[in-house]
């Protein structure tokens, strides 16, 4: 091993110290991996218009889904081997990641290929039948076929990611996000601006950005840098666990593609192209805001399910304290970022004809910003919890608080405020929806205090892996 990796101690080292040396590296990963799609919609809006940046926006719920894939087994896979390696079992842990590295290859390359041939009907579902310009769709279809035959590499670019930061390597992870974002937006400028490729060129970027990185962070495993490098071996059960385990988080993404779905449907309805191009905007910006808030969790993880695994139940205590204390003050904090700043981070977004066209879409989209964005604030006490839970594998817990801050209030509550309200109750709905979600949250968070993961004890049920006939 290399003496970066053993430059930390989470057996001994402060909560603080931890926290900071996962969570630096993991924000500005973070926040380049977030760059990906924000710089897609700068560029094409400002080289083709409102037009393609309705078409991206209406693309955008697959990148969720795809994420979501991934996060079933790698942030479930990271968890277990964090927890292999606090218990000193490096091979059971290299097992894990072996396996789900080699089914997520093969199964995202079978992802991919039937989502080309199949990408009209996709595209169709994804605007739910509603009507929209030939222009629009047209510029869609482009850019979600070629976005289709790079699924592996946007599958396994942040798959890897996970990995190494689990083997103690996040400056890698940082550098390879940060190596591919510059990366991104140098091929955006090359492929729309100087080689005129269009919408496709920011698809082909994108794909291009993310084989870069993941080139990167494949080094760490082929030249065995770590604790985690490739065997010959597969296990099943440890494919079964991960996904058990990773569960929670990856129906939080999948449930974002529904209600990014739900929001573009629903604003096609009441306003048209105007209401989804400010939607795109909102997400555009938010993503950014939303990652800063994941970074805290993402560094959670790491220390909360390696002193799971040596059984230092005071520790989690500590660090699950800690991080909803900075997940506080951050959220605030972004916030008030984004309200001194929203005019400029809106007009990247616009070209000056589309602009002069309607003068009223910068201020609509300003005012939709300080509305939705309030949602944020509480968003990552709710990511830090479930997050939490999951880590230390109170899978039903975590599962309860995620489908709650990202599916079901908002579900419930859209349709009804957007149809009263237009665009104004749409906007709303996503801070009801958190500070509900907040509650289910403070609610399951004292039943654990209680009587679950505090008490000191392991979970009531099973663990796959400690099963003898399916040990892996």
């Amino acid at each position: 091993m290399t003496a970066s990796t053993n430059a930390i101690d989470l057996n001994k080292d402060s909560i603080v110290k931890l926290f900071f040396y996962y969570f630096i590296p993991s924000l500005c990963a973070m926040l380049a991996m977030s760059t990906y799609s924000t710089i897609d919609g700068i560029f094409v809006g400002n080289k083709i218009g409102e037009d393609g940046l309705s078409a991206i926006t209406i693309c955008w719920p697959i990148f969720p889904a795809f994420i979501a894939y991934e996060l079933l087994f790698g942030f479930g896979g990271a968890a277990i081997v964090s927890y292999f390696l606090g218990k000193n079992q490096a091979k059971r842990a290299r097992l894990v990641f072996s396996s789900i590295f080699y089914f997520v290859a093969l199964s995202s390359l079978v992802i991919g290929s039937v989502s080309f041939f199949f990408a009209e009907s996709v595209l169709d579902f994804l605007i739910g039948g509603k009507n929209i310009s030939y222009e629009v769709y047209a510029l869609a279809l482009e850019y979600i076929k070629i976005i289709f035959l790079g699924v592996p590499f946007l599958i396994l670019h942040p798959l890897s990611d996970i990995f190494v930061i689990n083997d103690k390597r996040p400056l890698l992870g940082m550098t390879a996000m940060i190596v591919g974002s510059a990366s991104n937006i140098v091929l955006n400028y090359i492929l729309l601006f100087e080689c005129n490729m269009g919408i496709g060129g920011s698809a082909l970027a994108t794909i291009l950005a993310h084989l870069i990185g993941f080139v990167m962070l494949l080094s760490h495993f082929l030249r065995k840098k770590g604790a985690l490098f490739f065997i010959t071996r597969f296990s099943f059960p440890a494919i079964i666990s991960s996904a058990k385990s990773g569960l929670p988080e990856s129906i939080s993404e999948i449930s974002a593609s529904i209600v990014m779905m739900l929001f573009n449907i629903t604003l096609l309805e009441i306003s048209g192209k105007y209401g989804v191009t400010i939607y795109g905007i909102i997400m555009y910006c938010g993503v950014v805001f939303f990652t800063i808030l994941l970074s805290v969790s993402q560094a959670l993880q790491p220390i909360a399910s390696f002193n799971y695994g040596a059984g230092n139940f005071k520790r989690l205590k500590q660090s699950l304290s800690f991080a909803l204390v900075v997940v506080l003050i951050i959220g605030f904090c972004v916030y008030g970022l984004f309200f001194c700043f929203d005019h400029y981070l809106v007009a990247l977004f616009l070209n000056n004809h589309d602009v002069q066209a309607d003068t009223s879409l910068i201020q609509d989209t300003i005012r939709a910003m300080s509305i939705y964005y309030l949602g944020y604030i509480l968003l990552g006490i709710n990511i830090a919890c479930a997050v939490f839970l999951q880590s230390v594998q109170r899978t039903l817990s975590s599962f309860i608080i995620t489908v709650c801050y990202t599916i079901v209030f908002l579900v419930l509550i859209l349709p009804p405020l957007s149809a009263r309200y237009g665009l104004e109750g749409a906007w709303i709905s996503y801070p009801i929806a958190q500070v509900l979600a907040f509650i289910v949250a403070i609610c399951v968070l004292a039943y654990e205090i209680k009587f679950g993961i505090f008490s000191g004890n392991l979970p009531s049920g099973k663990i796959l892996w400690k099963r003898k006939k399916n040990r892996v």
